[in-house]
């Protein structure tokens, strides 16, 4: 490969190769400036993404279906085996470390091993299988081996601000990593109703066994979002291109940030900081083209107005918009792409702030978890809806 053509691809163009779904890419010493990243070190190194198989994909005459993307819920354990489900999904669906469907996790409902939603789905350190259903704030374990129920805990909600647990992150020797977020009252609720100028958060807190609060982790801005209120309801809306925090947890360190910059702190279990990791962004514009076709996809006319009157519609868009942590504890930041772009650029980072690589992915094509030499993948197919795929990967 000519440096010519690595330098055309570390500076924005894709740089694919064609090869039977096979993703390559190769970053050489020469270009770091060409790339205007001068607050990391860059490391010679390739990567590559070789399909293994690909669930749920209609256009091969796939039955199965996923209703999300974006919000998919993937958990591997140590066998390769696949566990998906996501918000409004009961059972969850588990696959082979070939792709076969294998059979369910647990039942639809309110009862013992039963949900409603398998809003996070985690395989923990000896692969028992957890998923936490944020309708009823319930955390469910289900066996390693037999997959049957074993036990569940209601998980309170926290003393802070007060909000309620939205996301299971992480198992730990001692109990459970969780992600809680300010809830929204109706103006007249009986606890105390929405005041706009009150400050939103989302934190990380360690729970113990019975899913009570033991240590703080991190605290970000909630996404930013536009409120609209009436004497007795509430509407929560998404702000264009509006701000969000991420966290991400792997081995005993709790990874966030606040994606209008790409600044991630690393905590310890413990609350301890460990570190920080940096690169240099610069901020893309936001047209009202950009702004108007956002607004399009409402489909209320009273919440398009509240969203085109908000003050805190952004003038720049963010610096990324997924973090994933593979097992080696590199660092997978998707840059915010473009509207209607084709890729998305995947930056890959150590601990150190080291640049390790860069990866032109399909816009379409979110990764959720990288593993034992695999990555697995939501791909949202605008003709079939999502499906999953799952490479091999080589460094």
């Amino acid at each position: 490969m000519s440096s010519r053509r690595v330098m055309q691809f570390m500076c924005g163009l894709p740089f694919l190769f064609n090869m039977r779904n096979c993703f390559l890419v190769t970053i050489a010493f020469s270009i770091i400036f060409l790339c205007r990243i001068a607050s990391a070190q860059i490391n010679s190194s390739s990567y590559e993404f070789s399909e293994i198989y690909r669930i749920g994909d209609e256009a091969r005459g796939d039955s199965i279906l996923f209703a999300h993307h974006e919000y998919a819920q993937i958990a591997v354990n140590s066998n390769n085996y696949l566990f998906v489900g996501g918000h409004g999904e009961s059972p969850v669906m588990y696959f082979s470390d070939e792709g076969h469907f294998a059979g369910y996790v647990g039942a639809q409902g309110k009862g013992p091993g039963e949900f409603k939603n398998s809003s996070s789905i985690l395989a923990g350190p000896g692969d028992s299988v957890y998923v936490f259903d944020v309708e009823l704030l319930r955390l469910l374990v289900f066996d390693s081996t037999t997959l049957r129920y074993a036990y569940s805990i209601t998980v309170p909600s926290s003393g802070l601000n007060p909000s309620s647990p939205l996301n299971l992150l992480g198992v730990t020797t001692t109990g459970y990593v969780f992600r809680y977020h300010t809830f929204y009252r109706p103006p007249n609720s009986s606890s105390g109703g929405y005041d706009p100028d009150e400050s939103r958060f989302s934190f990380v807190n360690l729970a113990d066994r019975q899913g009570i609060t033991q240590t703080f982790l991190a605290k970000l801005p909630a996404a930013e979002t536009v409120v609209r209120t009436s004497r007795s309801s509430i509407a929560v809306m998404p702000l264009p291109f509006g701000r969000s925090p991420y966290f991400a947890y792997k081995d005993g360190l709790l990874y966030a940030g606040w994606n209008d910059v790409i600044d991630i702190s690393i905590t310890s279990e413990k609350g301890d900081k460990i570190g920080t990791v940096k690169i240099a962004h610069e901020a893309s514009p936001v047209t009202q083209k950009e702004i108007d076709a956002e607004v399009k996809k409402i489909l209320s006319r009273r919440n398009q107005r509240s969203i085109r009157r908000s003050k805190l519609l952004p003038v720049t868009k963010p610096a990324y918009d997924a973090l994933v942590v593979d097992d080696h504890g590199h660092i997978w930041i998707r840059k915010f792409p473009e509207p209607k772009s084709e890729y998305a650029k995947w930056l890959i980072l150590d601990s150190e702030s080291t640049l390790l690589g860069e990866m032109e992915l399909p816009a379409n094509l979110l990764l959720k978890v990288i593993k034992a030499g695999r990555a697995y993948a939501s791909i949202n197919s605008e003709e079939y809806g999502p499906y999953i795929a799952v490479y091999e990967v080589a460094e």
